[in-house]
């Protein structure tokens, strides 16, 4: 693997693989709505769409149908703190694909009239979102969890704010986020690291040859807790009940990860064999932790009908005391190790997957992904240091959301036992 950082910030991470016949590249910023502010919350977003509606030599319509006639896979997203744009395509047609990722990326033009026809698939996206209980609840929980900071921002924004935005406004936020020292550039396949540094230099010359400006930087934001709610006739509702956890950058976060095994992650999980296989009083259940660079969330989900709210939130309630009244088994402990390894492992052999994870890491926090110290770091884990984790995390104040009918009693009140 080559690193490598020019003297404008901009980092390059290589990792060839003779093996394929493909390349999977992308580009990284570190910029996402908890980088935005109640007048411009949804810019992200708004610019992540806009990137592929023409530049100064290409339209959208021919970015998109160079891209096809390539054979290529494209897309992007944008999360509470990065944005990413991507491909993949076979090795002969790197070179033409990564002038126009970065053509788009540095280039795009943000002509009024694509402004205007974008803003109305955004708030088309809006709308749909609003149909759609898990991600309402998800937006409640952050929302009730971090209040009015910036992490309690919707990624896709307001709609008054979409309405408005216009170029102007895109230009001062790239100004503030789109900076070499806050991007970072990643190739996984049959690439060598010489074809790499190239392609970067002549399409990216700009962000080469700039000035180092340093990248904002992200405070703690205070957790709230508390209890959140959208009442709307759904089919099926949706909980989250989450604590404050740990950064991404943490030493723990294998034991996190390995009490998200045990308690909610996969069918063999606590979660699922008791809510699902042995009760059947819901779809889905899952725990999952969310590392961010200054705050981190630990979640349990279900989706459930209306009626099966009682029982599902009681039963949470009682496997996460009996965690904390008995601990995890070494058997538990081993199993959920050997799930890591083998999730780690398995993800260096998804060129897509890897890439992602090279690019997170060096955003996020600057440091390169290593599987080889990861895997060490999970092989480390003992039950101590997971029962030890499961006090650290189920004993903070918790937060609750909820999407769905309206149910007999809060969620809060059922795990409380009021």
């Amino acid at each position: 693997m080559t690193v490598k950082t020019y003297d404008s910030g901009l980092t390059v991470i290589v990792e060839p693989n003779t093996a394929l016949r493909s390349v999977t590249a992308g580009i990284m910023v570190g910029a996402g709505s908890c980088f935005e502010t109640k007048e411009n919350n949804g810019i992200s977003h708004f610019i992540e769409h806009m990137q592929f509606k023409g530049t100064d030599k290409r339209t959208a319509a021919e970015i998109v149908s160079r891209f096809d006639r390539a054979g290529a896979a494209y897309n992007a997203f944008t999360g509470k703190e990065y944005t990413c744009f991507y491909f993949k395509s076979i090795d002969e047609k790197l070179g033409e694909c990564f002038d126009i990722l970065s053509d788009l990326f540095l280039n795009a033009a943000y002509a009024q009239e694509e402004l205007d026809r974008e803003r109305k698939v955004i708030l088309e996206e809006i709308n749909m979102s609003r149909d759609e209980p898990d991600g309402v609840c998800y937006d409640v929980l952050y929302k009730t969890a971090f209040g009015s900071g910036s992490l309690g921002m919707e990624i896709l924004g307001t709609k008054n704010n979409v309405k408005r935005f216009n170029k102007p406004d895109i230009l001062e936020y790239k100004a503030q986020n789109y900076l070499p020292s806050n991007t970072v550039v990643g190739f996984v396949g049959n690439i060598t690291e010489a074809q790499a540094l190239e392609l970067v230099e002549k399409h990216m010359a700009s962000y080469v040859s700039q000035n180092y400006t340093a990248p904002r930087v992200l405070k703690k934001q205070e957790y709230l807790g508390g209890y959140g709610e959208y009442i709307h006739d759904y089919e099926q509702s949706e909980i989250s009940i989450a604590f404050p956890a740990l950064t991404f950058a943490d030493e723990c976060t294998s034991t996190l990860a390995s009490l998200d095994c045990i308690l909610g992650s996969g069918m063999s999980s606590r979660l699922f064999q008791r809510l699902r296989e042995k009760m059947g009083v819901v779809y889905s259940v899952y725990s999952s932790p969310w590392y961010g660079r200054t705050n981190g969330l630990f979640s349990v989900n279900l989706n459930v009908n209306v009626s099966n709210v009682e029982s599902s939130v009681a039963a949470v309630k009682n496997e996460i005391d009996l965690i904390l009244k008995n601990g995890v088994t070494e058997e538990e402990t081993e199993k959920a190790k050997m799930q890591l390894k083998v999730t780690s492992l398995f993800s260096k052999e998804n060129p897509m997957n890897y890439m992602l994870a090279l690019l997170r890491w060096r955003v996020m926090a600057g440091l390169t992904y290593d599987i080889d110290k990861l895997i060490k770091e999970i092989e480390a884990v003992t039950p101590e240091k997971i029962n030890n984790m499961a006090q650290k995390i189920f004993t903070e104040k918790p937060t609750f959301a909820y999407a769905g009918k309206k149910p007999s009693a809060k969620i809060i009140d059922i795990y409380n036992g009021v």
